[in-house]
């Protein structure tokens, strides 16, 4: 029976938490590999380091240097952020976690001897040790209601007390659909977020062109105006197309305190907006720009606004942080300085701007895999997002610190719960 002992600790924890990883009862100075794997529906991504013991026979992840695997160096959450899809699995693929009321489980594996990628699979090497780490979006004690309010849908996240809490509106961008998983988080981290779908879920339109300025309206006063939503105002965050509304929004509903735009688009693109008091047109979509890749289509260079074309945000009153990735290849970083040329200089206090070398266009959570390229539901094409693996995920992580820290600087939240996070229970 093999001596050998693998511990992670928190074993349960919210995704953005760093973990301490150590392996014990080594031979002195033995090679071995750590792998960590998740299943996540018909998908299993998978990472792997190797290691070499100390003379204590003990491998300590944040002390010691990998010297080789999905990463290299020392890497404390290196297992978690340089996961990728399992050599059986489709390579171009995201990873989502579809529910989560349930935790992310990676499963440690502890190996003997240095490993390729190649060899772990097909069949997997017999471990020394494994051992289950459970990751949460959504911790226990937030609570998720479905939202079916009049023409509203969406998920609503409230933390746990009497509230009321600083309020956050989600979006995502052209694939539409419900995509709650950082909604999740922001709630954990003392939050009351609701999670806002604008087509393709439930009743709502089945295509972007049917998108109504009209009902992202209502929704976002309907939320600002919810009893335990902090009455000073409410913040938005948004993802590609969702930077879109987000910015056009805090034009019409004077409760928008503070935009977060994560590769946000700051212009009206690819359809036309439709609203009551009149359609807003879209810039003009180049095709001619898109190039064709190994990876994906290219289309950085699709998009060229004129200047009237630009959203207008400094008509409102919010302030407004930009989180530009320089090696986005969805979303030309050029465009967002230019959007931020053009803001009079009475309200460029209010604009401020983050960017991040060698990342790509889908940002995510700390830790979380890096998708370079993937395939869009919506537009049938693999889409070529960018980024290198190491630098997308340093961005990430300085990345969430910031808008968490943007949001409660903007929305006054609670400082005792802000420097706490919401540990989940040793057991459930």
């Amino acid at each position: 029976m093999s001596s050998v002992q693998i511990s992670v600790k928190p074993q349960e924890a919210l995704v953005d938490e760093k973990v301490h990883i150590r392996v014990d009862g080594l031979p002195k100075n033995g090679p071995i590999t750590i792998k960590a794997s998740v299943q996540e529906g018909k998908l299993r991504f998978s990472s792997y380091g190797c290691y070499t013991a100390t003379e204590e026979g003990h491998v300590v992840i944040e002390e010691q240097s990998a010297s080789e695997g999905t990463y290299t160096g020392i890497e404390q959450m290196g297992l978690f952020w340089s996961m990728k899809p399992e050599p059986s699995c489709r390579q171009n693929v995201r990873f989502l976690k579809k529910d989560i009321t349930t935790p992310i489980v990676v499963t440690f594996s502890v190996l003997e001897g240095h490993h390729s990628w190649e060899n772990l699979f097909d069949p997997p090497p017999k471990p020394l040790a494994t051992l289950d780490v459970l990751r949460w979006y959504k911790h226990p004690r937030v609570s998720r209601e479905r939202v079916t309010e009049g023409n509203i849908r969406g998920a609503l996240f409230i933390p746990p007390g009497p509230g009321p809490f600083p309020g956050v509106i989600d979006m995502f961008g052209s694939g539409g659909g419900l995509m709650d998983h950082r909604a999740a988080l922001l709630a954990s981290r003392g939050f009351i977020v609701f999670a806002l779908p604008f087509f393709a879920y439930e009743d709502l339109p089945s295509t972007m062109p049917e998108v109504s300025l009209d009902y992202l309206i209502e929704s976002t006063e309907w939320f600002a105006g919810l009893p335990n939503v902090k009455p000073e105002g409410i913040g938005m965050i948004g993802l590609s197309k969702g930077g879109m509304y987000t910015l056009e929004l805090c034009r019409h509903v004077p409760k928008i305190k503070a935009v977060v735009l994560v590769n946000g688009v700051t212009f009206y693109s690819d359809v036309p907006l439709k609203y009551s008091k009149g359609d807003i047109e879209n810039t003009q979509f180049l095709f001619e720009g898109i190039q064709m890749t190994p990876e994906g289509i290219d289309i950085v260079n699709c998009y060229q606004p004129s200047d009237h074309e630009f959203i207008k945000a400094w008509e409102s009153e919010a302030h407004i942080l930009c989180v530009v990735c320089l090696d986005d290849r969805s979303l030309n970083y050029k465009v967002t300085d230019h959007f931020l040329r053009l803001v009079p200089e009475e309200h460029k206090h209010r604009f401020h701007l983050i960017k991040y070398p060698q990342a790509g266009h889908l940002l995510e959570p700390p830790y979380s895999p890096h998708c370079r390229s993937s395939f869009h539901k919506v537009f049938q094409f693999d889409f070529f997002w960018g980024g290198e693996t190491k630098p997308h995920s340093d961005a990430q992580e300085d990345s969430w610190g910031r808008i968490l820290d943007y949001f409660s600087e903007h929305l006054n939240r609670d400082h005792n719960l802000a420097s706490k996070s919401i540990q989940p229970p040793s057991k459930l």
